[in-house]
């Protein structure tokens, strides 16, 4: 058996921690729920910034958006800074054989990530499955040790896509985020399908590393990037948005016995913890923390006081402790794209404050914002000298002004392209020929 182990990231979309193990009881996810049962569970666990590529790249290079360059996604323009090595590159450099199944958000340019074999299509969870499982059977007993990442386009809108179909088998539950609504409940029940549907892909992945004796020296990963397709969830920095799951099981690293770690951590912490369970070198540059050693401990200390991240279309920052979470706003958008379901809630809802401020404990929903409250201005006015050197300590850009957006840029590329060549020309009238 070799001394390194294998390395199998499962990555579903959009998920947050909608998992039955994550107390969520109308999911059919009993493949994930052993996986928790058998492995560990991290329950405080958040994500850099509540978009895919953004999040993804952070959780893959162990860097903040700011640092590696993807502040939103791919599709739109930003790109991972040329000198950035990804989760690939480096257990490469490690001697991995590396592989990639399915659905990755990083990069435009796949050649990019210099997996040793890509396989990026189909990217529904069935047609992943199968290749990750041929690839178990054929391939990986002889390229030893491997690094597989693979991810499920599931649970990504829209939910009913190919054979899934929606789940009410244990009835549907809706979020405190969410209006009780026949709309809801239809949305819901097809998060349920898809969720299900991507609960047996895993099966499929774990059977086939069973059958191929390569359970045992493999830390297999189920994860997910950010918060569900819902009001007040994927797009937004309140906690359905950034919370996800994080489960691991490495037998041959100890990483059994369906231990629960209540350790406050982001996914910029995942790269370094990983790479640090595998006994392999964190780069210096890297900005996570790793959580390794607290795995190993029968009483682990604390890795971070607070969480960080953004959502730079909004252009939002936000820090969060085990008990308050602030949220700094840098434009001057109104409520309207933020707005809850709730009636009640949205019909008292007014222009957004400059700085949001929730204490967690006592409104878990987010629903009561304290900021400029006599009674929390210490807690305020620390956690915004928190946000605030984070902010320098990785040079964020809204610190010297505005961002443009690569789609701006194009934008104006445009314009002088037509400022030079017909610019001078007389327009015509609409509708001319």
């Amino acid at each position: 058996m070799p001394e390194k182990p294998n390395i199998v990231q499962i990555t579903t979309h959009d998920s947050g921690r909608h998992f039955g193990c994550y107390g969520y009881s109308t999911l059919h996810t009993p493949v994930i729920d052993r996986l928790a049962a058998d492995g560990i569970q991290f329950t405080n666990y958040f994500c850099a910034a509540p978009i895919c590529s953004a999040s993804r790249c952070s959780q893959l290079t162990g860097l903040y958006p700011q640092s590696h360059g993807l502040l939103d996604l791919t599709g739109f323009g930003w790109r991972m800074r040329d000198d950035v090595l990804h989760a690939s590159q480096l257990f490469t450099s490690a001697g991995y054989c590396t592989a990639l199944f399915g659905v990755q958000h990083e990069v435009d340019d796949l050649g990019r990530l210099d997996f040793d074999l890509a396989r990026p299509h189909p990217s529904d969870a069935e047609g992943v499955s199968a290749e990750v499982a041929t690839f178990l059977q054929n391939e990986a007993r002889g390229q030893q040790p491997f690094y597989a990442q693979i991810g499920f386009f599931e649970t990504h809108t829209p939910f009913l896509r190919g054979n899934t179909v929606p789940d009410t088998g244990r009835g549907v539950e809706i979020p405190p985020y969410l209006a009780d609504t026949p709309s809801s409940r239809e949305a819901m029940a097809g998060y349920q399908g898809a969720i299900r549907k991507a609960d047996t892909a895993v099966g499929v992945i774990l059977n086939a590393l069973r059958e191929n004796g390569l359970e045992g020296n493999s830390l297999v990963v189920l994860t997910t990037d950010h918060g569900i397709e819902m009001p007040r969830a994927k797009w937004h920095l309140y906690d359905p948005g950034i919370a996800i799951g994080l489960i691991m099981r490495g037998p041959s690293i100890g990483l059994t016995g369906g231990k629960k770690y209540d350790l406050l951590l982001s996914n910029v912490d995942y790269l370094p913890t990983v790479l640090n369970l595998a006994g392999l070198e964190i780069p210096n540059h890297m900005q996570g923390l790793t959580a390794a050693a607290q795995l190993r401990s029968d009483t682990p200390s604390s890795v971070r006081d607070a969480v960080f991240g953004l959502y730079h279309k909004t252009q939002t920052r936000y820090v969060r402790t085990d008990r308050f979470k602030l949220i700094r706003h840098f434009d001057n958008a109104s409520d309207f794209h933020k707005l809850p379901v709730r009636i009640e809630e949205a019909l008292n809802r007014r222009v957004i404050k400059r700085i949001e401020l929730f204490d967690l404990k006592n409104d878990p929903n987010e629903f009561n914002n304290m900021a400029d409250r006599p009674e929390y201005a210490d807690t305020q006015l620390n956690l915004d000298s928190l946000l605030w050197h984070w902010m320098e300590s990785v040079n964020d850009p809204l610190l010297g002004g505005p961002v443009r957006s690569p789609s701006y840029d194009a934008a104006m590329a445009d314009y002088v392209a037509w400022k030079r060549g017909a610019g001078n020309a007389a327009p015509r009238r609409a509708g001319d020929a």
